[in-house]
Order: structure tokens, then C-alpha cells, then sequence
């Protein structure tokens, strides 16, 4: 194949795999590491995402996962290795970007990378090493609070230097601009971390490194990758969407967009379910039938949604209310344990907000290869598998009325 994508969640692959779809490459989607024969069935153009759960785990756990991962690509024969983390470079002071990739170019035998996290169409960018999203710094926005990866720093290199042993340096604009980015990055050891403020320039990067061995950011320079090796052929899956006789929405993410998203969705009438801490606590697979029960008993044109998300005031209040209790995990359990029930009570359209939530509704559907349909918003495909249909996304993407709009297959 000619790229290899290693996705740090499972929504993050769908973006990258939709990026891919779209700019010109057949690809696939995988959840978890699949068998070199599997990867060597892939067209020799063609590419590969594989989505792992490593964004907030030990950073030695992901390392290793990410480098079977990169073993199995190199197997069957990768020519590119791409490792794709969240364009607001979602990670702590420990990891898990920063040592990752570290470990990844050791595997790989190279000296040096890059780090593009922008995606421009989804207003993140980045000017000067300074990360932004829709024009505000990443430490001034509401990434801020995220419950699990808080990002305060807005400044790229600072923050992979506190996690990383190896060196790191910048390009910024001007040098992308006027053609000096190759030159410098030829005397770079570690990573480069590269401006890009909007699609124009992620084109200049990928035309410029694409014949790099290993490099990483966000979902955009993969789609960019794929333009340049494609020539933007412009390839569609044949897979029909079918029809979906049953559906189901679950949003778990607590961020700022998907809260927007829950009160939106509100507004057409359909049937709202909190998740209930305390009844899962009391019972998690009792509690799971209760709630398939009630979202099979609504009678409203558009279908239930069952959710986690809450403003940051209202998870504080939470987390105070059970300090020895694991919510996000816990809730993770359940939304597991609710796609097992519901696709046994026949349903086969899963519309899901939240990386981890995504992550979680997957793996409990127990399917590993995807193709890629229609897009939805930027960097938000359905995928299919065994008859069985998927809009997932992470919580910062999608407009307003995302989980509206995914219902238009």
C-alpha cells in the first residue's frame, strides 16, 4: 500500500480515512491492528487507516501499540507511515503525541519528522508554533477544560518539548511559503513542527514531504498526501448505504460543540435520555435493557438520543457527587453494553458523538473493517460493516445540526 495511517482513537481514523476517501485514495478503515495478509490484500496504491485506542492511555501502552502497528504497515509492504493524532493536539506533559512518535521513528530507522496537526477547514491552525482554534489560542479555548487531555499551552513546540527526549524545531510560514521548508528541514533532528493556516499550505507541505518516511498531525495533511498520490482521481466507494430500518443517536463528549449539538438536536422533539450515574452504579446491564426499552417505546419521526454530555459546571458538580467513582469509564461501560442490545433489538444505525464513546460503541459491536461513505461534515464519514451503518464523530467536529444532518444518509 502506499499509506499507512496509525490513528490515536477511533474517530480520528474515520476523519483520516474520509480525508483520504475523498481526496482521490481507496482506503480502509480498521478498529485495532488487523493481519499482515489482510493489509497485503489492499491495492499497492491504495491506503490504510488503523484506528487504536491510545490517545489517553499509559504513554509506554501506546507506544507499543502504535510500533506493532508500524511492524505490521512495514510488513505488508507500507511506502508512507503516518501517524495521526487530534488537531488540537490533545495530550499531557507525559504524552502520548510526543512519545509516540519518538518510538515510531525509532522503529522506522529515521532521524526526523514533521508535525502538522492544522485543519484549517475545521478553523484550527497554526501560525508561529501557535496553535489556534477558530482564531483563539488552543490554552484560551474551550479545550481548556477538556476533562481528560486539558490543554492550556498554546505554543506547539513547548508543549512536545516537555513530553519528548528528542529535539524540536519550527517552520513557520515564510519558510513554508517561499520554498526554504525542505532545506531546513534537511539539517533538523526530531520533529519540525510546520505552520499551516489554511489548505493552500497544507498542500505546499504535502508536495514538499512526500517522500517522507514517517510523518504526523491531524487529518488534513493525510488528505492532502493523498491528492499528491492519487493525481485527485476523486474515488467513491460502490457500497451501497442501504436503508436503515432502526436508529439510535448516543453522545458522550462534554465538549463545548457537542453541547451545542445535544440542545440543537432537542429542538426537533425527540426523545431525550440522560444517562443516570446512579442507575448505572446500580445495575450497568439492568439499567442498559431499561433504556432500550424507553428509546424503543418513542414515537417521534426522529430517532432517541441517549447522553453523557454536560457543560463543565454540570461535571464538576458531578465528579463532586461521586469522587470515587470513574464516570467516564463507567459511562463508556454503558454505552458498550447499549450497542450490544441494540443491535440485537435490530437496530442498524448507530450516530455517535465522542471519541472515546465512538471507540467504546465499535469495539462492542465486535467489527473491525469499514468501508467509507457519504460525508457528513468535514472529517465525518458514515462507515458500513456487516450491514451495519456508523456516523462517528469527535466532540469538537460537526456544525449545530450535526446530528440532524447525519440522518441523511
Amino acid at each position: 500500500m502506499r499509506l499507512g495511517v496509525i490513528a490515536d482513537d477511533f474517530t480520528g481514523g474515520l476523519d483520516a480515512a474520509g480525508f483520504i476517501r475523498n481526496n482521490g485514495m481507496e482506503t480502509m478503515l480498521f478498529s485495532g491492528i488487523p493481519s499482515v495478509d489482510k493489509l497485503k490484500e489492499l491495492p499497492d496504491d491504495g491506503a490504510c487507516v488503523i484506528a487504536l485506542q491510545i490517545r489517553s492511555i499509559d504513554p509506554e501502552e501506546a507506544s507499543k501499540q502504535a510500533v506493532d502497528a508500524a511492524r505490521s504497515l512495514r510488513e505488508a509492504g507500507c511506502g508512507t507511515f503516518y501517524f495521526k493524532y487530534c488537531s488540537t493536539f490533545d495530550s499531557t506533559d507525559k504524552g502520548n503525541i510526543g512519545p509516540i512518535m519518538g518510538a515510531l521513528m525509532e522503529e522506522l530507522g529515521v532521524s526526523s519528522t514533521i508535525a502538522v496537526p492544522s485543519l484549517p477547514v475545521n478553523g484550527r491552525t497554526v501560525k508561529d508554533g501557535i496553535l489556534y482554534v477558530k482564531g483563539v489560542p488552543l490554552g484560551e479555548s474551550p479545550m481548556r477544560y477538556h476533562p481528560l487531555n486539558p490543554m492550556k499551552d498554546s505554543f506547539l513546540p513547548d508543549i512536545l518539548r516537555r513530553q519528548s527526549s528528542f529535539p524540536v524545531s519550527l517552520i513557520t510560514q515564510d519558510d513554508l511559503r517561499s520554498g526554504k521548508a525542505g532545506d531546513i528541514f534537511s539539517r533538523t533532528e526530531g520533529c519540525a513542527i510546520v505552520d499551516a493556516v489554511d489548505d493552500g499550505d497544507v498542500l505546499i507541505i504535502a508536495e514538499t514531504f512526500r517522500d517522507l518516511r514517517l510523518m504526523t498531525g491531524g487529518s488534513a495533511l493525510t488528505g492532502m498526501l493523498a491528492r499528491v498520490f492519487s493525481g485527485g482521481k476523486g474515488f467513491r466507494s460502490s457500497e451501497a448505504a442501504g436503508t436503515g430500518r432502526r436508529r439510535i443517536i448516543f453522545s458522550g463528549s462534554c465538549s463545548a460543540a457537542s453541547n451545542e449539538q445535544v440542545a440543537e438536536y432537542r429542538k426537533t422533539g425527540a426523545l431525550m435520555i440522560p444517562v443516570s450515574v446512579e442507575k448505572c452504579l446500580a445495575g450497568l446491564d439492568a439499567y442498559a435493557d431499561e433504556l432500550v426499552r424507553e428509546a424503543g417505546g418513542s414515537s417521534c419521526d426522529y430517532p432517541p438520543m441517549i447522553y453523557s454530555t454536560k457543560s463543565p459546571d454540570e461535571v464538576k458538580a458531578q465528579d463532586a457527587l461521586y469522587p470515587d467513582v470513574d464516570i467516564a469509564a463507567l459511562t463508556e461501560s454503558l454505552f458498550a453494553a447499549l450497542t450490544r442490545k441494540f443491535i440485537a433489538a435490530g437496530y442498524d444505525r448507530f450516530i455517535v458523538g465522542g471519541g472515546e464513546t465512538s471507540g467504546s460503541v465499535v469495539r462492542a459491536a465486535g467489527l473491525s473493517a469499514f468501508s467509507i461513505g457519504r460525508e457528513i461534515a468535514p472529517g465525518v464519514s458514515w462507515m458500513y460493516s456487516d450491514g451495519i451503518g456508523f456516523a462517528l464523530k469527535s466532540g469538537n467536529f460537526g456544525g449545530r445540526s450535526f446530528f440532524s444532518d447525519a440522518l441523511q444518509e
